[in-house]
């Protein structure tokens, strides 16, 4: 049960992290940015609901490596980057 409240917090910390962010991307109007805040709480629910909330047997079993986890936030921001230049026409 202290496990998954861990998790808990830890998503919810990074969420408002990302509020955080999201505010203050609209208020420099930095389209990158406020993609980004909109992409990475997915990111987060996959991290914190892989480790924090899946049965030990399987935790084992389906856990990324730092290598995977490398790739997907790479892949999150060249998507972020993308979606601003596509939707803004610009990225900063």
């Amino acid at each position: 049960m202290e496990k998954e409240r861990e998790g808990c917090l830890i998503g919810l910390g990074m969420m408002g992290i990302y509020a955080v962010l999201l505010i203050v991307a609209y208020w420099l109007d930095i389209p990158f940015l406020t993609y980004i805040c909109y992409l990475f709480p997915g990111l987060t629910g996959a991290y914190v609901g892989s480790i924090y909330f899946s049965p030990a047997e399987k935790r084992k079993k389906s856990r990324f490596s730092r290598r995977t986890w490398t790739g997907l936030i790479i892949a999150y921001l060249a998507l972020a980057a993308l979606l601003a230049w596509w939707l803004e026409g610009r990225l900063w």
